[in-house]
């Protein structure tokens, strides 16, 4: 919360100043508001220079104790976020029977866990996210982050997706994962949303699937939220 209360600070300071740099010289550094984000980073903070800075910033960095990575999209110079398997809701993610949970490397050699569907009938998988930690007046599109194994069966049905945003507007929709291409990491798309400062606050979301057929061969890494334009 101490975070999110300096992101605002400074994005009220920010509304308050008269633009006084080209667009050239605004796409060389970081957003504003990354100061008060790699406060929670589990790595050092490159600062010797704006150039390593940067390039740390593209790159990402794992906050949290490595349950989320932040980092700022090159082209746009807006904020990027995953929310990584261990921050997210999974019924069932603590039984052996049903997850499993496997480590990969992310950015800054740093270990985040996977979760692997064994096998549940009751899939559901939930969380949410502040949207204050995003650039503003921006199109944000928000997906899961999953890989299907060879393995994999029981997909037949597809899974619900539902996001509520602060403003408590809905958005639903029924993905099919049957035909998902085997053995690659691949962004689910889950819905998107344009950040405004009428529609700041908690974002929810949840994937499910309910029907009592038996599915397996699923690794979820995380949720991301990245801009659009």
């Amino acid at each position: 919360m101490e975070a999110e209360v300096e992101i605002h600070e400074e994005a009220k300071e920010m509304d308050s100043q008269k633009p006084k740099q080209t667009v050239e010289a605004r796409v060389t550094r970081p957003p504003h508001n990354y100061v008060a984000i790699v406060k929670d980073s589990d790595v050092h903070i490159e600062t010797s220079s704006l150039d390593r800075l940067c390039h740390q910033l593209y790159d990402g960095v794992v906050l949290r104790q490595g349950k989320r990575k932040y980092w700022v999209d090159r082209h746009l110079n807006k904020n990027c976020f995953m929310l990584f398997a261990r921050e997210l809701e999974i019924t069932w993610g603590h039984n052996n029977e049903n997850w499993v949970w496997t480590t990969v490397k992310e950015s800054g050699n740093v270990d985040v866990e996977v979760a692997e569907l064994r096998s549940v009938c009751w899939l559901e998988i939930s969380g949410k996210f502040r949207t204050i930690m995003l650039s503003p007046k921006t199109l944000y599109e928000v997906s899961l982050v999953a890989f299907m194994t060879e393995s994999s069966r029981g997909w037949r049905l597809p899974v619900n997706i539902n996001l509520t945003l602060p403003d408590k507007s809905k958005l639903e929709h029924a993905e099919s994962l049957q035909e998902m291409p085997r053995g690659k990491w691949r962004n689910i798309w889950m819905g998107k949303f344009t950040t405004s400062s009428e529609n700041i606050g908690e974002i929810t979301f949840c994937i499910s699937e309910y029907s009592g057929n038996w599915k397996q061969g699923l690794l979820v890494k995380g949720v991301a939220f990245q801009p659009k334009n």
